[in-house]
């Protein structure tokens, strides 16, 4: 069951510090010590099956794009183009 911080009404969330279990207010950070029953009431157990997880980010090196002479001289022409292109769209040169 959760409980409200009785000084704003915000939700406790536990918190453990020096091997101890405390309430902590999310809004204004006001601490209680838990009792054993209010500590396991928020215990919460579960398990998702291999077939069902989903990787959500994974952490990959960056590596440097080099561009050969060819490359940077088409991506000089498509961007000459996009620019006048929106010259044209927004009403031309002022």
């Amino acid at each position: 069951m959760v409980r409200f911080c009785p000084r704003c009404g915000g939700p406790m969330v536990p918190v453990k510090k020096d091997k101890q279990v405390y309430l902590r207010c999310l809004r204004c950070g006001y601490t209680i010590r838990a009792d054993k029953k209010a500590a396991e009431s928020y215990r919460m157990k579960y398990q998702v099956e291999e077939d069902k997880r989903v990787i959500t980010s994974k952490a990959t090196e960056a590596k440097r794009l080099a561009l050969s002479p060819e490359e940077r001289e088409i991506l000089r022409e498509y961007y000459e183009v996009f620019l006048e292109t929106f010259q044209e769209e927004e009403g031309g040169e002022d």
